[in-house]
């Protein structure tokens, strides 16, 4: 395996992008629905930038790049049509120890993106290693239509669960078989369905008596 998978919590980090053409618009999307910090982008030729920012999270500098620009961040992408510009990020970031992609030449950065899709908090991401872009957008694709918005519910559902659970101080091993029982269950199926009187009955049934004053207010949050 060549990639470590990884998911990142930017919340309290500054980004780069620099390059704000359609690959760089990309990045920025996907960036700002993160919450970083701060999203430095550096384009000496765009005039705007046309993505909603109402947190006023985008710092636009139209400037061309220097290494001076990188203070401060933790995570750059390096997204401009000159393939020199893009090799002297790369340089000045590894010198800086900060996790630098590339987006026209991949394998020359620290990191790839995968395909990736949501449903809230259940966020699935597919990868080939590089090797193909159309086969990882085809497995994305699929596993899209395999797991619904239903997985939504339930997997709100299970962090409800977590809150009701961990704080009775059980051992963990008692609280994974609870959490085991419910995803085994046909939970599933009675959220999709919103089959709430159902679903308190199956949790009662699982789970220890000193949550049952609480499970109806989980579904009601839920259906």
């Amino acid at each position: 395996m060549r990639y470590y998978p990884l998911f990142l919590d930017i919340s309290h980090k500054t980004c780069m992008v620099a390059g704000a053409g359609t690959v760089g618009t990309r990045k920025i999307k996907t960036l700002i629905q993160c919450s970083p910090e701060r999203i430095i982008v550096i384009d000496p030729h765009a005039s705007t930038i046309h993505i909603p920012d109402p947190e006023n999270i985008i710092r636009h500098l139209r400037e061309d790049f220097t290494p001076a620009h990188l203070k401060g961040c933790s995570l750059v992408f390096a997204c401009t049509n000159n393939p020199e510009v893009n090799n002297l990020i790369v340089e000045a970031c590894r010198k800086e120890n900060i996790w630098c992609n590339v987006a026209e030449r991949p394998e020359l950065g620290d990191f790839i993106l995968p395909g990736v899709f949501s449903r809230d908090d259940l966020i699935i991401a597919v990868s080939t290693s590089g090797c193909s872009p159309a086969l990882t957008a085809k497995i994305k694709n699929d596993l899209s239509e395999i797991y619904g918005s239903e997985y939504a519910l339930l997997t709100q559902l299970m962090a409800e669960v977590r809150n009701l659970i961990l704080p009775l101080n059980f051992p963990q091993k008692s609280n994974r078989e609870y959490f085991r029982r419910i995803v085994n269950s046909n939970a599933l199926k009675l959220l999709e369905s919103g089959e709430k009187q159902e679903l308190i009955l199956l949790l009662k049934e699982i789970l220890p008596k000193q949550t049952h004053n609480q499970i109806q207010g989980v579904t009601d949050a839920l259906l």
